[in-house]
């Protein structure tokens, strides 16, 4: 049975009017279905059958990407949850003073450990009673909440001081039936608020480390949330720019996911924020730590969340099993970048 994201794609590709000629469709999708035996959707879902597509060949196919990620986390089997348990990974990070948000506390369903204490809250009211005690405690205004093998942005929401009494009843029902960590909001740097005040708008760096332990960054975008989102998921309609790996300036160019439109941006179209040349805050900074914290990892290949404050950097997660063929279609064809190419020789 057809997904309705894959019946969405199928649409959004007959309607556009921005096609090359049938018989070139035909043929560049038949050549790359024999190349890998299995149908391209990426073909369709990167837009390569736009008429200024010409190097259709340089994007990973499905299969590549999948046996990428595969080959990078057999590396460290044993470390997967370190990155897939953000209360692990927190500590981790913590540990070798790197910069990431405070968890102040986390729970699995009732249980909830705050300060090295663990204990059960069985009602709501007890709920808000604890959150009190926490914000007065350590003296803040808001509690970012998410879950701990949370993906997509999914389940995310925020708990502010003054109205944390008013938490809808589906909101606590679902963290008595999960498991969450509670950690500090972060206070973006200006220059990423003027793109979009409501949500943190991140970086994803992929690095790629070598036998010899050194890290190379293969792509890099920002994730700007649109007006009223507080995240910036692409998944959800945000709007991935990206910038150059070196000076972290961004490109003309942003761009939505097929299922949200597969919309071509040269400004926000919210805040009219032009993105080409917009220089990322703190870029050097974000190199280094990113640098620092994959050395702690044997990944070959990490996607790398990375949020900048106005005092610099921090990274917000790591992730193993991460949207390559993002990483791919920001940068027009990751076959083509030179430090790729050090990896597939790696990999041979």
């Amino acid at each position: 049975m057809i997904s309705n994201r894959k019946k969405q794609m199928l649409l959004f590709f007959l309607r556009d009017k921005n096609k090359k000629k049938w018989s070139q469709i035909i043929k560049e999708f038949t050549a790359l279905y024999m190349a890998n035996r299995e149908l391209p959707l990426n073909y369709i879902s990167h837009l390569l059958y736009r008429k200024n597509v010409t190097n259709y060949n340089d994007y990973l196919s499905l299969k590549e990407n999948r046996g990428l990620l595969q080959w990078s986390y057999s590396h460290a089997k044993e470390q997967i949850a370190w990155v897939e348990n953000k209360v692990l990974f927190e500590e981790t990070l913590t540990k070798n003073n790197i910069p990431t948000p405070q968890i102040f506390f986390h729970n699995s369903k009732n249980q909830f450990t705050y300060e090295g204490d663990v204990f059960e809250i069985e009602t709501k009211n007890d709920f808000f009673s604890f959150l009190g005690k926490v914000f007065n405690q350590q003296k803040i205004e808001h509690i970012f909440c998410k879950p701990i093998d949370g993906i997509r942005g999914e389940n995310i929401f925020v708990i502010d001081k003054n109205s944390h009494r008013k938490i809808a009843d589906n909101l606590i029902d679902l963290v008595f039936s999960k498991a969450f960590i509670f950690q500090e909001l972060i206070l973006q740097h200006e220059v990423l608020k003027r793109i979009n005040y409501s949500s943190i708008n991140t970086l994803r760096i992929v690095t790629y480390k070598n036998q010899k332990n050194e890290i190379d960054i293969l792509s890099g975008f920002i994730r700007v949330g649109r007006k009223g989102a507080i995240i910036d998921n692409a998944h959800i309609g945000g709007i991935v720019i990206p910038f150059n790996k070196e000076t972290g300036k961004m490109y003309a160019e942003g761009l939505q996911l097929i299922d949200n439109g597969g919309g071509i941006f040269y400004k926000h179209p919210d805040t009219g924020i032009i993105f080409d040349n917009l220089q990322i805050p703190h870029y050097m900074q974000v190199k280094k730590i990113v640098a620092k914290a994959s050395v702690l990892f044997k990944f070959p290949l990490l996607g790398w969340d990375v949020a900048v404050t106005p005092n610099g950097p921090t990274i917000v997660e790591a992730n193993h099993d991460f949207h390559l063929l993002l990483s791919d279609l920001t940068e027009k064809g990751l076959k083509r970048n030179s430090s790729f190419k050090k990896l597939l020789k790696q990999i041979d």
